[in-house]
């Protein structure tokens, strides 16, 4: 689908999402990222950063999950042995085109993303090293996000079309020497990826969530204004018309947030449509999604049956 916009979440096995967006009552075989892709249409996988365990059985069981929206594609998260320890091995990068495999054969897989940290900065043994990734992840799409402002020159477009790379456009806070927020395509494709704009606690330590299993940063916790939106959607919309697909996937996860927000860009963009179809449950929690949402009553089962007619 040409000049295509897919809007989604950095994962979908979150804490908030548990409290705002699932329902409260799951029937029998409830699959949260089934019942995800009734409202998205792009997930970015997290949880391949922390290990490379997972296999093509779990990718093949996500493909399930999602078969009822014709148009919906993973973005997966490099392992963080390539990309913030550099400890990885060759039986890592057979994991990950094993888990990889499944998807893109069925055309699912909108791309790898490689996120490096504010400490990779722009040398030359780091270009090389993102080249040589481009070859060991072959024929994959690579997007490569780097945070530090260094990279903001105009040689490291040419680097990275030469090698077949897409740099993603961050939101980051505007503090330290974070690179600024770009409205770029290549290969036809452009990646939104919206950390939100917490100066404030950027730089907060890690802490643990009262129930001891989950560990998050506030950093994370914010919630874009409707000015700011509007101005990331104008970035969005001067960028589609230039790519056949943009991605843009949001990170402000604490209070769901990330949620909020997706929904009200969704609205944004489809504005042909009056309404956004939305679960009761998030609608309860912000209100503020009543003007535009459309709640869905019916059974989880129901839900999914008539989107996938629509």
């Amino acid at each position: 689908m040409k000049n295509a916009v897919y809007v989604g979440m950095g994962g979908w096995e979150l804490p908030s999402f548990n409290k705002y967006f699932y329902p409260p009552k799951k029937g029998k075989g409830f699959r949260k990222l089934e019942f995800y892709s009734s409202y998205f249409d792009c997930v970015e996988v997290n949880s391949t950063f922390y290990n490379t365990s997972l296999s093509s059985h779990h990718s093949a069981r996500w493909l399930q999950d999602v078969v009822k929206n014709w148009k919906f594609q993973f973005i997966v998260k490099l392992f963080r042995g390539f990309t913030h320890l550099f400890n990885a091995n060759k039986n890592d990068v057979l994991a990950v085109h094993r888990l990889l495999e499944p998807l893109h054969a069925e055309g699912r897989l909108a791309g790898l993303i490689m996120q490096f940290p504010y400490s990779f900065t722009n040398l030359k043994e780091r270009r090389d090293y993102l080249v040589q990734l481009s070859k060991i992840f072959r024929p994959h799409r690579l997007f490569v996000e780097v945070r530090h402002g260094s990279w903001n020159q105009p040689y490291i477009r040419e680097l990275l079309d030469e090698n077949g790379l897409n740099m993603v456009n961050v939101d980051l806070p505007r503090v330290k020497q974070h690179i600024p927020l770009t409205e770029n395509a290549y290969g036809g494709v452009s990646f939104f990826r919206l950390m939100g704009r917490n100066a404030k606690t950027w730089d907060r330590p890690w802490r643990v969530e009262e129930n001891k299993k989950y560990i998050v940063s506030d950093r994370y916790n914010y919630f874009y204004s409707s000015e700011e939106l509007h101005e990331l959607f104008r970035r969005i919309e001067k960028v589609r018309v230039k790519a056949d697909s943009t991605f843009v996937i949001f990170h402000t996860d604490p209070q769901a947030h990330s949620l909020v927000n997706g929904f009200q860009l969704r609205h944004l963009i489809e504005k042909k449509s009056k309404q956004v179809l939305a679960p009761q449950h998030i609608l309860k929690s912000y209100p503020q999604l009543n003007n535009f949402c459309k709640p869905i009553s019916q059974s989880f089962k129901e839900e999914t049956l008539r989107l996938a007619l629509t």
